[in-house]
């Protein structure tokens, strides 16, 4: 048969390997036999493969999702999104350009009189009328680089009584400038800062 270059089989024949497998050459010229990490279920018209696939041709899909431990999603539109929560960290090692659109980072809106800063804030607007008290983390958990605006959204003038009061880490001891707490006070104040990744925040 091998001649020929086809096969005629005539009769019943039985295969080897679970239900549902697919049958392939054992060995070169060898007999057929089949594995559960490849199979084929004709009630679903699935086919199921577990292990690695390598394909030396091209690969065309009406619909391709990728599903892995690691959150990736490339939509046919050319979007993607990376992740699904906020402690998701995702390195580029070189630049990052955007030639069209924009940037948006996270924005949160503080209408409490206290709140610790999270890892993720990028923007905390205040609504809180009144005294505010915000704690920044410690420089060496915020990363070098991190960058963090504060702004006052609401409509009356900030007094000494109503001011936000930014504090650095007190364990380890840190500072924003030289001094260990910033306030904002009059009409709208905001405040800038970046953190050095080590021992301080500073404002520019």
């Amino acid at each position: 048969m091998a001649d020929f270059g086809w096969a005629y089989l005539s009769g019943a024949v039985t295969g080897e390997g679970p239900a549902k497998a697919i049958q392939y050459l054992k060995a070169e010229n060898g007999e057929l036999t089949g594995s559960q990490n490849f199979t084929f279920d004709q009630a679903t018209d699935q086919l199921f493969l577990t292990g690695t696939m390598i394909i030396s041709g091209t690969l065309q899909a009406h619909t391709f999702d990728v599903i892995h431990t690691n959150k990736v999603e490339i939509s046919s539109s050319g979007g993607t999104n990376f992740g699904d929560d906020s402690g998701d960290q995702h390195v580029f090692t070189g630049s990052v350009s955007i030639v069209s659109g924009g940037l948006r980072q996270h924005y949160y809106n503080l209408g409490a009189a206290t709140y610790t800063v999270q890892p993720y804030d990028s923007i905390i607007g205040v609504s809180h009328v009144n005294y505010t008290a915000i704690q920044l983390p410690s420089a060496a958990d915020a990363g070098f680089g991190k960058i963090l605006i504060i702004k006052d959204e609401t409509s009356a003038t900030r007094v000494e009584s109503k001011k936000i009061a930014v504090s650095a880490s007190t364990s380890p001891s840190e500072a924003i400038d030289r001094d260990a707490t910033y306030s904002l006070t009059g009409d709208n104040p905001a405040l800038t800062l970046y953190s050095n990744g080590v021992d301080n925040w500073f404002i520019y």
